[in-house]
């Protein structure tokens, strides 16, 4: 089969169709404005990749409609099927009228949770509306979606470490019932001097964690209790990114039962030349999640909160490059009830505090939702 799909803005569900064998779709053709043509390029890109047999093809504008339907009507060869998932209301409404002329079946994919919907010709399919679209894509086909590029990734779901989770639920189970511990030692690994030892000794007081990072094997101490990472991989688990891990687990656990396609901790991406980086980025149901991480005290020990100045950051990545994410603040620390308010605004979940120690759960629900 041919899917015509329509490009008048960029979400998954424009090419997750054909990549669902149980469609037989062996040809995507890309319909879009001029004025859309980067966009549509983007995702031919993605197709290509994908070993999808794809082309472009350009629309008249929506403000003219007979020219517009008359470019339909040339490209209504043979079993065709078009998909509205991503077209304007006047694409929509003439392809619906060309689809009910022609008797082909037309679909859209409901965003929120990747379902099939037929609006047309589906009583001839044995895939019926309500369909979970299955074959999900990879962490680099989404960002490649939207115009961006996987610069780098630290750990990946299928390429996780045993030891460095143990040591990650460790970590967390302490965090839990020491949070002000765990801020210390980011600060410390932070804060280097050039022979890389931390500027601060290790409080006195912090013998549970101190042992723990002796058995750990990852740093060394002086006797004056100024602490060195033995190396950059060390300092990035202990400076915070044992939080990333310790989550990506959870969702490898989730991956049993909820279609989690990708996920990973540290996606550095490019787009438009603009670097940003992901603490864990997760595909589920062809919809992207991510989480920033924090387990910095906001400011000072005596401040309260998760900081607002995370939320705002978060709210601005989330919707990079026209992301369709959902986003999540992932803090030792419990929020005050103007961040409560804010993050709800922002529609950020929080998982925060003693919450984490009921990660997973948390999680499931996010995911699900």
């Amino acid at each position: 089969m041919h899917l015509l799909a329509f490009v008048d803005h960029v979400v998954s569900d424009i090419i997750t169709p054909a990549l669902d064998p149980r469609f037989d779709i062996d040809r995507v053709t890309l319909l879009c404005h001029r004025a859309h043509l980067d966009l549509a390029f983007d995702i031919l890109g993605v197709c290509q990749k994908l070993h999808l047999t794809a082309a472009v093809e350009t629309l008249p504008a929506d403000s003219q409609p007979l020219a517009l339907r008359q470019r339909l009507q040339e490209l209504v060869q043979g079993g065709v099927c078009f998909n509205i998932s991503a077209a304007s209301p006047v694409q929509a409404a003439l392809a619906y009228d060309l689809a009910r002329e022609h008797r082909l079946p037309l679909m859209a994919v409901e965003h929120d949770n990747d379902r099939l919907i037929w609006l047309l010709g589906g009583e001839s399919s044995h895939l019926h509306s309500g369909t979970e679209i299955a074959e999900g894509l990879s962490l680099e086909a989404y960002f490649a979606l939207y115009g961006s590029r996987i610069l780098a990734i630290h750990y990946r779901l299928e390429r996780r470490s045993p030891r460095h989770e143990q040591l990650a639920r460790d970590l967390a189970e302490h965090a839990a019932l020491r949070p002000k511990s765990l801020s210390l030692l980011n600060r410390l690994c932070n804060d280097l001097d050039e022979q890389q030892f931390s500027q601060h000794p290790l409080s006195s007081g912090e013998h549970v964690l101190y042992d723990w990072l002796l058995a750990s094997g990852m740093v060394e101490f002086r006797d004056s209790g100024h602490m060195r990472c033995l190396d950059p991989r060390a300092r990035f688990f202990l400076a915070g990114g044992w939080l990333e891990v310790w989550l990506l687990s959870q969702v490898a656990e989730l991956a049993q039962i909820l279609p989690i396609s990708d996920a990973a901790v540290g996606v550095k991406i490019s787009h438009h030349n603009v670097e940003n980086e992901y603490d864990v980025a997760i595909l589920c149901n062809n919809h992207l999640y991510l989480i920033e991480c924090k387990t910095a005290a906001p400011t000072s020990f005596q401040q309260r909160g998760v900081g607002l100045e995370n939320l705002f950051k978060l709210n601005s990545v989330a919707g990079l490059g026209g992301l369709h994410a959902k986003a999540m603040l992932a803090s030792l620390y419990v929020p005050t009830e103007s961040e409560v308010g804010r993050a709800e605004s922002q529609r950020i979940t929080l998982l925060a505090g003693p919450q984490l120690r009921q990660a997973r759960e948390y999680l499931r629900e996010w995911l699900m939702s």
